[in-house]
């Protein structure tokens, strides 16, 4: 069906951003209008069939703007919106797009639209295998194993060319890695799939240490205790341990408040702001009590250091990688009941430190100078 011809308003906006050095098309910004990615004003009647008329938004210019740099390149609308959503309108470096009013559908699009797409959790990457498959149960069952069986083993012949230790999220060897690979299916499609012997089997693969017999003790107990929740249908695993299923994240998300959601991005942006900082000054032994807190606040939260961790891998990409980073760490607080629930405790604990960046930033160089010219 055609488009209708460009309103008043259409045109105005795209001669706006021709002044601003940026060609625009009056169809990509009605695309943009129907994503629901522009604050646009309501068409009002001029009464007596006469039509009716629309007018710009104060933060229309400002949204367009940054859409129109982000679309630069060919790239997904989705994608370009969760770009302005994270890393603001300035893609020479990595600021959030606090003062960039985007409207909360496209970003609840955008989102939804990476959570389908996303592969960087393993249990993702084998739901959206089994999904794949097209609804019949073999075939997502093959996808699933064949995922996780290539996810679990490059993961442990990543870590060992790396000289990286095994712990609970890298596997021991290959056959850990193998029976991490059965127990991660069992757990996105369900045990119950499996049967009791499987899921027992991949334990027992995973836990090589417990080949004596008190392992043979454990595992005949556990595998008794699932022949049980089998023959009741009340697998006590079936219902506590399996993936929320992409549905589920998904509603998750819907019922975070939207104001929410923008005060963890916030948050997220200024621990990406400090990270180079932080790093550096870790990197060099700088003396300073603001890092000195933080470094305190690291070694008795997890999960803040966590955070601290994954924002200092944001800070290391390009501004135009930077959002999928971005885009991940904050589904990663957010899908998670507990996580959600702690966050503000979890990053209120940096507090003050993080204040003035900017003047950490400067502390942090000029003590590292001053400590390269004494040495000098």
């Amino acid at each position: 069906m055609a488009w209708k011809e460009p309103s008043e308003a259409e045109q105005q906006l795209r001669e706006q951003l021709a002044a601003q050095g940026l060609s625009v098309s009056w169809a990509k910004i009605r695309r943009w209008r129907e994503f629901g990615a522009l604050p646009w004003k309501r068409r009002q009647g001029l009464g007596r069939g006469a039509g009716s008329t629309s007018e710009l938004l104060p933060e229309t210019l400002a949204v367009a703007e940054a859409l129109a740099r982000a679309t630069v390149r060919k790239r997904p609308l989705e994608q370009a919106v969760l770009e302005v959503f994270f890393t603001g309108t300035r893609f020479d470096q990595l600021l959030a797009a606090t003062s960039v009013p985007l409207p909360e559908r496209a970003v609840r699009r955008g989102l939804a639209w990476y959570m389908a797409r996303d592969r960087s959790h393993p249990f993702a990457a084998i739901e959206l295998a089994a999904r794949s498959a097209g609804g019949c149960p073999d075939r997502a069952m093959d996808a699933a194993l064949e995922v996780a069986h290539r996810y679990f083993p490059g993961l442990y012949r990543q870590a060992r060319q790396k000289g990286q230790p095994p712990g609970m999220t890298v596997p021991d060897s290959l056959a850990d890695a193998d029976g991490l690979a059965t127990f991660a299916v069992a757990t996105v499609l369900g045990f119950e799939d499996f049967g009791a012997d499987a899921v027992v089997e991949a334990v027992r693969k995973s836990l090589p240490e417990l080949a004596d017999e008190y392992g043979e003790q454990v595992f005949t107990q556990l595998s008794r205790a699932l022949w049980e929740g089998e023959g009741d249908g009340a697998s006590l695993w079936s219902r506590r341990t399996r993936w929320p299923s992409l549905e589920d994240r998904l509603q998750r998300m819907e019922q975070l408040e939207y104001a929410q959601l923008c005060r963890i991005r916030d948050v997220l942006a200024l621990l990406v702001e400090a990270s180079p900082a932080l790093a550096l000054a870790r990197r060099t032994g700088v003396e300073d009590p603001d890092v000195r807190h933080i470094e305190t606040v690291r070694a008795l939260n997890q999960r803040t250091d966590e955070y601290l961790q994954r924002a200092e891998t944001v800070s290391r990409y390009s501004a135009e990688r930077a959002w999928k980073g971005f885009t991940g760490l904050l589904l990663h607080v957010c899908s998670s009941p507990r996580r959600l629930s702690t966050f503000q405790e979890d990053v209120s604990v940096l507090d003050p430190a993080l204040n003035d960046i900017s003047g950490l930033g400067r502390r942090v160089l000029t003590r590292l100078m001053a400590t390269s010219n004494s040495e000098a």
